[in-house]
C-alpha cells in the first residue's frame, strides 16, 4: 500500500450512521405508524363523519409526503388511491376512475406534442437560430435568452423548454445573468397557456371536478397573458438595468451550422399549427383534451417521431399524480369535510372580494417557495373554491388565483424546475437568487392582484 494513501475510519456512533443512512425509511416508519394510529382512532373526533375523517388523515399524509419528498410523488399519489379505496370513503371504481379524468389526457397528449417539436429538431433550430442572431451583443442574447425561454414555455412545459436551452447556454457563457434570464422566461412564460405547466390543467380538472365548469385554452389565454406579459416588460427591464453594471462574457460565439430544414420539422410545424388553431377556435366544440391526442396521434402517423422519442418526453409520474391528486380532490368535497372546515374555521372569516383577491395569490406564492407549485394547487384551490362557493365569488377566479402565482415563483432554486435547473450552472449564488428573486415576487404579485382587480371583470370572470 502506498504510505501516502490515508484510509478513513468513520468513528461515529454506529446506531447515528445508520440513522443517517435510513433517515427517510426511518422517518416514512414513524409517520405511517402515527397514520395508522389515527385513520383508526375511536370514537371519530371533532364529530366528523367517518369518511370525512379519513380523508382528512390521508389528506395530511399525502401532503407531509409530498413536501418532504420522502418517497417519489407519483408512488405518494398511488398510495393515496389505494388508501381511499382500501377505507372506502369512496367507491374503488369511482376512486381510480380519476385516471380517466380529461385534464391527465390533455397533459399526456401535451407530452406527446412536445416530444413531436423537440425530436424533429424544431425547437433546437429556433433556439440556435434566435440566439445566433444575438451573438455579437452579449447584452442583446441575454434579453433574447430571457423572451425565447418565455415564448417556448407558451407551448413546451416549461421543465422542458429549461433543460433544452441550458446546454447552449452553458457551452457559450459562464455569465449568471444569462442563467437567470432563462429561469425567470420559463416560470413567467409557463403561465401562460395551459401548456407551459401540468399545474395548469391540473386545476382545471380540480375546478371540473368539484363543480363541472372549465376553462378552454383561448379563455385561459385571454386572461392571464395581459398580466403575464406586463410583467415580462417590467422584468426585461430589470435584467437591463442589471446589466448596466455589470458586462456579460461569452466563452464561445461558435453555435455550430445549423442543417437545412427537414421536412419532419416542417410536419411538425404544420400538426402544431393546426393544433393551435383547433385549440383558441374550436375548444368548446371538441374539447381540449381530445384535440391534443388527436394531435398526438397525427405526430406517429406522418413519422415525425416514434414511441421511442414520445417515452422520453412522457413524465408518467407527473400524470400517475395528478390522478391521485385529483381523487384526493374529489374525496374532501364529497365526503363533506371542506364543508366542515368552512362551517367550523372559515364562515366566521367575512371574506371581502379585494381580500379574497389579495389572500389566494398571497398564499400560492408562499407556499411554492418550498413546495411542488402543483402540491400548492392541491392544498389551496379545494379550499379556495370552498372559500368562493361561501360568498359567491366565481370558482374560476378561484382557479387562476391559485394556479398562476403557483408558477411565479423566483426566489428560490425548489420553487420551480427552471430555477433548479438555472441553479445547477453553479454561477449563480443562492444569496443572489434570494435577494433576485424576492424583488421579482413582490412585483409578480402586485401586477397579478392589480390585473385581478381592474381587468378580470372587464372580460367576465367576476
Amino acid at each position: 500500500m502506498n504510505m501516502e494513501e490515508r484510509i478513513y475510519i468513520d468513528n461515529r456512533p454506529l446506531p447515528l450512521l445508520f440513522l443517517i443512512e435510513y433517515k427517510n425509511a426511518v422517518i416514512l416508519i414513524i409517520a405511517s405508524v402515527l397514520f395508522f394510529t389515527l385513520i383508526s382512532h375511536k370514537p371519530i373526533p371533532l364529530n366528523l363523519p367517518i369518511e370525512a375523517y379519513q380523508t382528512a388523515v390521508i389528506f395530511v399524509f399525502a401532503v407531509f409526503l409530498w413536501i418532504t419528498n420522502i418517497i417519489p410523488l407519483a408512488i405518494t399519489s398511488l398510495m393515496v388511491m389505494g388508501l381511499l379505496s382500501t377505507f372506502n370513503v369512496l367507491e374503488s371504481h369511482k376512486i381510480f376512475s380519476f385516471f380517466g379524468n380529461e385534464s391527465l389526457f390533455f397533459i399526456l397528449g401535451s407530452f406527446i406534442i412536445a416530444a413531436g417539436i423537440s425530436g424533429s429538431g424544431l425547437s433546437k433550430r429556433i433556439s440556435f437560430y434566435v440566439l445566433s442572431k444575438f451573438g455579437d451583443n452579449p447584452e442583446k442574447l441575454v434579453l433574447a435568452v430571457f423572451f425565447l425561454a418565455a415564448f417556448m414555455s407558451h407551448f413546451m412545459t416549461e421543465h422542458a423548454v429549461a433543460a433544452l436551452i441550458f446546454p447552449i447556454l452553458l457551452s457559450i457563457s459562464k455569465d449568471k445573468h444569462i442563467f437567470f434570464a432563462m429561469a425567470w422566461g420559463c416560470s413567467i412564460g409557463g403561465v401562460v397557456t395551459l401548456l407551459g405547466g401540468a399545474r395548469n390543467p391540473l386545476a382545471i380538472g380540480i375546478l371540473q371536478e368539484a363543480t363541472g365548469q372549465g376553462i378552454d385554452f383561448l379563455g385561459w389565454i385571454v386572461a392571464v397573458a395581459p398580466p403575464a406579459y406586463v410583467l415580462m416588460i417590467i422584468v426585461a427591464f430589470y435584467i437591463k438595468q442589471n446589466l448596466k453594471n455589470n458586462r456579460v462574457k461569452l466563452t464561445s460565439l461558435d453555435f455550430g451550422l445549423v442543417e437545412k430544414i427537414s421536412f419532419k420539422e416542417i410536419k411538425a410545424v404544420l400538426i402544431f399549427l393546426i393544433t393551435i388553431y383547433m385549440w383558441i377556435f374550436h375548444s368548446k366544440e371538441f374539447g381540449v383534451a381530445n384535440i391534443a391526442i388527436l394531435s398526438a396521434v397525427l405526430f406517429f402517423v406522418l413519422n415525425v417521431i416514434n414511441w421511442g422519442d414520445a417515452k422520453k418526453e412522457i413524465n408518467w409520474g407527473t400524470i400517475l399524480m395528478y390522478g391521485g391528486a385529483i381523487a384526493l380532490g374529489k374525496c374532501l368535497i364529497e365526503t363533506g369535510l371542506l364543508n366542515y372546515i368552512s362551517e367550523n374555521f372559515i364562515s366566521g372569516i367575512n371574506f371581502t372580494i379585494i381580500g379574497f383577491i389579495c389572500l389566494i395569490p398571497l398564499l400560492s406564492l408562499l407556499l411554492t417557495q418550498s413546495i411542488s407549485n402543483a402540491v400548492v394547487v392541491i392544498m389551496l384551490l379545494p379550499i379556495a373554491l370552498q372559500i368562493a362557493s361561501n360568498f359567491n365569488f366565481s370558482p374560476i377566479l378561484a382557479v387562476f388565483l391559485v394556479a398562476v402565482p403557483s408558477g411565479l415563483d423566483f426566489m428560490l432554486p425548489i420553487g420551480s424546475p427552471p430555477n433548479a435547473i438555472a441553479f445547477s450552472s453553479g454561477y449563480i449564488k443562492l444569496s443572489e437568487f434570494i435577494s433576485r428573486g424576492f424583488i421579482l415576487n413582490i412585483i409578480a404579485l402586485a401586477v397579478f392582484i392589480l390585473f385581478a382587480v381592474f381587468y378580470w371583470p372587464l372580460i367576465g370572470i367576476y
